[in-house]
């Protein structure tokens, strides 16, 4: 069950005790934080090991291939941060950006612009360009919603660009290691050369095809859409399994080696065939209200930010060890390093999410910081350094990188 206040005071008898942090369980207010690992990996993630990370960097959506949300580089600031630039954004920024080869791609209202990540100076800008991009081997691959485009990622001069005669929204692309680009063209699946645009293959889908499929197990792309469909696709678009939900996914879908999972519109987050290939079934549905910034996976838990509280969810029995309140803002999503999630809201948070070696004790607060309002779109992580959007002031928001 859910280490909640109101299950707290309920089982001291609704004494008068003193609540230090909304949303913490006794138990990690008595146990504290675990020592976190030191910071870095001895070796970089495998680009072709998509479940670890796509290059190292947060270099789409949900940083890594399989939209985890855990960062590949090992590196992440678990003691407390201070801010080293801000940029101002507008108040309607409600994506997170990404991070790769020194650059910060942030998407604005319909604007793409791309920043230093040294100091937050503005290299060039793309007009057009809301969705989040993919960003590899110096390429930015972007959608207008009406056509791909790649970006020389120095300049953000165009290389090339691919139009398409299919009707619909044209969604932002996912990759396997560069090999080709994956994306949704209302409701087809496209896949294209990464070099020249050329189309590899397509194929037709039920539904509206949503941004950012993730890349299960190596080999399959899982392909999401507004009718509730999740569709397992090879790389030469060949189907493996596909599943029809009770409602629309409301973020890109995330995986580890086992599952695929979705968070939907009713509130609920689905594991999807834990067993291998051999069960296309429902592995397990956990109450989580739903979640459009996306979800992480990581450290055996499913962690959700619903817009109210954090909930982290077994990955193998769909139990729910803890939920931990983080303030009214739907705008921000969960990010993973050093054994901690960061996760905006009301303000910044970092958490061990099991102390102890154990979610049943968790979440347990490493660090938090306030600022002059709601903390997302964001977290991201990168070299160390947390990027987030934020409210600093009553109407000003800015990009904040932090470390």
């Amino acid at each position: 069950m859910p280490s909640t206040r109101r299950t707290l005071l309920k089982s001291l008898g609704a004494t008068s005790v003193s609540v230090a942090v909304a949303g913490c369980s006794l138990l990690s207010r008595l146990s504290g934080p675990d020592e976190p690992p030191p910071s870095g990996v001895d070796e970089m993630p495998d680009p072709e090991d998509s479940a670890r990370g796509a290059n190292g960097e947060w270099s789409t959506f949900g940083c890594n291939a399989a939209n985890t949300r855990e960062v590949g580089d090992g590196k992440a600031p678990v003691d407390g941060v201070a801010e080293r630039w801000r940029a101002e954004v507008p108040q309607l920024t409600y994506r997170a950006p990404v991070v790769a080869g020194g650059r910060v791609y942030q998407p604005e209202v319909d604007t793409l612009r791309v920043l230093d990540a040294a100091d937050g100076s503005e290299l060039w800008t793309a007009e057009g360009v809301e969705r989040v991009p993919l960003v590899w081997n110096g390429v930015a691959y972007v959608s207008t919603g009406a056509v791909i485009r790649a970006l020389e990622a120095d300049t953000g001069e165009q290389l090339w660009e691919r139009e398409f005669e299919t009707p619909g929204v044209v969604t932002a692309p996912s990759t396997r290691a560069g090999e080709q680009l994956v994306c949704g063209v209302g409701e087809r699946v496209v896949a294209l050369d990464s070099d020249d645009g050329t189309v590899r293959w397509d194929r037709e889908v039920f539904g509206q095809i949503q941004d950012h499929p993730a890349v299960f197990m190596a080999h399959w792309f899982v392909i999401t859409t507004r009718a509730g469909m999740v569709y397992l696709l090879d790389r030469d678009g060949m189907g493996g399994h596909r599943w029809q939900l009770p409602a629309e996914p409301t973020a890109p879908p995330s995986v580890d080696t086992d599952s695929v999972y979705v968070n939907c519109r009713n509130g609920t987050t689905y594991a999807l065939m834990d067993d291998g290939l051999s069960d296309p079934t429902r592995h397990w549905a956990a109450d989580t209200g739903w979640a459009d910034r996306g979800i992480a996976v990581a450290d055996g838990l499913v962690l959700v930010a619903n817009g109210q509280a954090l909930h982290a969810v077994d990955t193998e029995s769909g139990d729910r060890p803890w939920e931990y309140e983080v303030g009214d803002w739907r705008h921000t999503a969960p990010a993973y390093g050093r054994d901690t999630v960061f996760v905006g809201g009301d303000r910044l948070r970092a958490l061990d999410p099991t102390p102890g070696d154990s979610p049943d004790g968790g979440p347990a607060v490493r660090f938090e910081r306030e600022f002059g309002g709601r903390v997302g779109p964001g977290p991201v992580l990168d070299d160390g350094t947390i990027y987030v959007v934020a409210q600093v002031d009553d109407e000003t928001y800015a990009l904040l990188a932090l470390d």
